[in-house]
């Protein structure tokens, strides 16, 4: 299963769905600030999707957290606010060992972030529209198998 992960785009979605419209994945993962966007990017590329609600949506948007199972894979999914992810990845890195996660998804700091944490993945697609410590947005493109987990920074493109 094909999964792109993206995140923190802020109402501002042309870039990214273009670039996912080259080559749709199987299901969109967002994960917050904006949670609107997330629903707009799956009608514009007609996907499945699930999304977390950010610091920057209202609460009513949607779920704080999400736990999935995706292609035999547990993934938690949240904004990352919550957990204090721009000074640190300890308690997201703890709270997914709670959830029995095999992935983690989060978002917030604009960065990304790719990382296998002995067999915790820890993926941080930065910001599609409003990137720090670069000039272009990104995502990630995440091969889920039973056998395998296979994530990918991805460039999006002027």
């Amino acid at each position: 299963m094909r999964i792109a992960v993206i995140g923190d785009t802020h109402g501002r979605i042309t870039g990214i769905c273009r670039a996912l419209a080259k080559n749709p994945p199987d299901h969109l993962i967002h994960t917050g600030d904006f949670y609107a966007d997330a629903c707009k990017i799956a009608e514009t590329l007609n996907r499945p999707f699930h999304a977390v609600s950010g610091n920057c949506d209202a609460k009513k948007d949607g779920p704080a957290e999400l736990l999935l199972k995706l292609a035999g894979r547990r993934i938690y999914v949240v904004h990352g606010h919550q957990y204090g992810v721009k000074k640190n990845l300890n308690n997201i890195y703890y709270r997914g060992q709670e959830m029995e996660a095999d992935i983690v998804i989060f978002g917030h700091t604009h960065v990304p972030f790719c990382e296998k944490l002995g067999e915790l993945w820890l993926l941080n697609p930065g910001s599609a529209s409003r990137p720090r410590l670069t000039k272009l947005g990104r995502y990630i493109c995440l091969n889920v198998e039973e056998q395998a987990i296979n994530p990918e920074i991805c460039k999006i493109k002027p």
